[in-house]
């Protein structure tokens, strides 16, 4: 396995409102490691985001990190001042947001915003940032790196805005890339072309990628490792090609069967997870899976939400009563 980047331990983010505490991040562990995808799937409402705004501080108002550590190097994440976090965030460790527009300032052409992320950690000279930004622009993709970067944000369209991102977030080569449903706004073709741009930065430069995901078609296509989320908790982890061929967890074995497929008869309904997530204020300790969960039994009713266990080779789940394969063991 490569060299770990960066270890979340027990994570706990919470947001503190008029109906309760809303439990969004609830004791969620993992490891990203150097030149390796992992993928934070689930549900929409799972605490996906909300992990990646913990690790890098930016949760919103009324949220806050409570418990847990995030590791990266020497350094607890959670333990730093707002100062020595601007010097990590862009250099170490950058993050693309969802709404590629929105992310960007409206004000300030393409080029002076990311002429900025170079200045800030850098001592260069105007000249030399501008000629930077043109580079990295030219290196996500985009043909005419001069005339884009002379642009605002109101006047490129959404992959474009999208690969102002990736350059603004990969100018100055950072370790971690925290990827927040980088395209979930685009049309296939341009989606495969964003991908491509990330997954090619990542071969240069060995970056570990937190790709922030509800597209299993993505994550097959482009993660090494993947992390099932579900109502604040990971319930699965382990290898994308384990865990897409063999889900131990009920959920992840739901949600993987609720894809649409080719060899499914035409006039057949797609297969859904019955029940709605639960609400994420004041969960009680049982695991949030059991109301919906086909496989209970009598200690998911009486006994709190197991820790991660291994369940086969490489793969671990939170479950009492895993999910049992024919071939198991053959």
């Amino acid at each position: 396995m490569a060299d770990t980047v960066l270890r979340v331990e027990n994570l706990q983010a919470y947001f503190f409102t008029a109906e309760g505490t809303v439990k969004a991040v609830n004791d969620v562990s993992f490891d990203l490691h150097e030149g390796r995808t992992l993928a934070l799937v689930g549900e929409s409402g799972a605490g996906k985001t909300s992990v990646g705004l913990a690790i890098v501080k930016l949760l919103p108002h009324p949220g806050r990190v409570v418990g847990g550590r995030v590791l990266f190097g020497e350094r607890d994440l959670t333990r730093l001042g707002p100062e020595e976090m601007r010097q990590v965030r862009g250099r170490e460790i950058a993050m693309i947001f969802q709404d590629p527009v929105g992310g960007l300032n409206p004000v300030l052409s393409v080029g002076a915003q990311v002429q900025e992320i170079i200045t800030t950690h850098l001592d260069v000279s105007s000249g030399e940032a501008r000629q930077r930004s043109l580079r990295i622009l030219a290196q996500t993709g985009l043909a005419d790196p001069e005339a884009v970067s002379s642009r605002y944000p109101f006047q490129l369209s959404g992959g474009m805005a999208q690969r102002v991102m990736i350059a603004i977030a990969t100018a100055l080569n950072p370790r971690v890339i925290i990827a927040d449903e980088p395209t979930s706004a685009l049309d296939v073709t341009v989606q495969a072309g964003i991908l491509e741009d990330l997954q090619e930065l990542q071969r240069r430069h060995g970056t570990a990628i937190l790709l922030i995901t509800h597209d299993l078609g993505i994550v097959a296509q482009t993660a090494d490792d993947m992390a099932v989320m579900y109502a604040g908790r990971i319930v699965e982890t382990g290898d994308v090609r384990s865990v897409f061929s063999r889900p131990r967890h009920p959920y992840t074995w739901a949600l993987l069967n609720s894809r649409p497929r080719l060899d499914l008869e035409r006039d057949k309904p797609l297969p859904t997870i019955a029940g709605t997530p639960p609400s994420l204020v004041d969960l009680p300790p049982e695991c949030p899976y059991l109301p919906r969960c086909p496989k209970a039994v009598s200690r998911c009713r009486t006994e709190p939400m197991p820790p991660l266990t291994e369940a086969a080779a490489g793969q671990r789940a939170a479950c009492y009563n895993p999910v049992f394969h024919h071939d198991d063991g053959a």
